[in-house]
């Protein structure tokens, strides 16, 4: 806990003009007084020269509801950047710092270079980047590698509902912590059980399993305490409309638009959730915590839309309120913006 929360010791300061001529990105990044910017559609990649640095601190101002997630690439391509364990960090409008710990970043090595990867939509100013290097030699990065992973705290992704990745010990030899306190529980029970046969003459296993079994769950339930400690979210937030905004880390955006639809549409309101064709999360969890209004999806040919479930069938004159995100085409004519986010989400009322 204390090593999650400590500031991060010998950070270089990176001159941004330095580097700006070495990115690589899917799209036009622009050097202007205030530091390197870009925009964000729907995504947005950056590979960083900075190839040996085991943690990245970044300094932004954004717009838009963004999901930054991070990881090493090995300089030709961006590898997926959702792959277990999932490094990610839900950035909100306006200023803010981000610590990035890129050791226990999966396939890391001192030879491959940092990436972010932004979801959303809006706009990126990096004002500021520090880096920390690696320790020196490949003996003292596999050992410092080995120790960020034993501690590293949990990351919390989509699959985290379904399973807890095992944690490790020594992950550069494939030593699970479980294998260490297996072999300390045979150790401790058979080693105490032999020994009382050996001092009284009888054979009494049974105190010796127990202890050992209740020590293997106890050490084991503490290394889990101290890794599940930092994404804890202590902070009890009453307002539903703040929850999905800083708690929606799948999608950012859609969490936002959530809210805003919330505090915008009327009970007594019938909705049109306009997204791709081939997202049925987004327009599934907009008519979820838009209950009880009458919501449906909104297919463009169709000629009535139908809810979850295929309930609640309704024409698009039945329509109060289309909520539109991402959806690769036109807004359901006879509607036009009425509160926005970004150009591609928005709540929009019939004209």
């Amino acid at each position: 806990m204390l090593l999650a929360a400590a500031p991060l010791p010998s950070l270089q300061e990176v001159p941004l003009q330095a580097i700006a001529g070495q990115l690589a990105a899917t799209g036009p990044t622009r050097l202007t007084p205030d530091g390197l910017a870009f925009d964000v559609q729907e995504n947005f990649a950056i590979l960083l020269p900075l190839a040996g640095m085991e943690s990245l601190q970044v300094d932004y101002r954004a717009t838009g509801n963004l999901l930054l997630s991070w990881g090493t690439g090995d300089g030709g391509r961006i590898p997926s950047p959702s792959l277990a364990p999932w490094h990610h960090l839900v950035i909100a409008p306006g200023n803010g710092r981000a610590t990035l710990d890129l050791i226990t970043t999966p396939r890391w090595s001192p030879e491959r270079v940092p990436f972010l990867f932004l979801q959303g939509a809006g706009s990126v100013v990096l004002t500021g980047l520090r880096a920390r290097p690696a320790p020196g030699g490949r003996e003292a990065w596999t050992l410092r590698r080995d120790e960020a992973l034993r501690w590293a705290p949990l990351r919390i992704g989509h699959t985290t509902i379904n399973h807890l990745d095992p944690p490790t010990w020594k992950a550069s030899d494939g030593v699970f912590l479980f294998d260490l306190l297996g072999i300390a529980f045979a150790v401790i029970a058979l080693g105490g059980a032999l020994a009382w046969l050996a001092l009284r003459r009888r054979w009494r296993p049974a105190p010796f399993l127990a202890t050992a079994g209740v020590a293997a769950a106890l050490a084991g339930n503490v290394v889990f305490l101290v890794r599940a400690w930092p994404a804890l979210a202590l902070r009890p937030v009453t307002d539903p409309g703040s929850r999905l905004r800083e708690n929606f880390h799948m999608d950012p955006e859609l969490g936002a638009l959530a809210a805003l639809a919330r505090e915008s549409v009327r009970p007594d309101e019938s909705v049109g959730i306009q997204t791709k064709a081939s997202d049925w999360f987004a327009w599934e969890t907009l008519c979820f915590h838009l209950a009880p209004r009458r919501c449906v999806r909104v297919v463009p040919e169709a000629i009535a839309f139908e809810g979850l479930s295929g309930s609640g069938r309704l024409a698009a004159d039945q329509l109060d309120v289309v909520i539109y995100l991402h959806a690769g085409v036109p807004l359901l004519p006879g509607y036009s913006p009425a509160e926005s986010l970004s150009p591609r989400a928005f709540v929009a009322r019939r004209r």
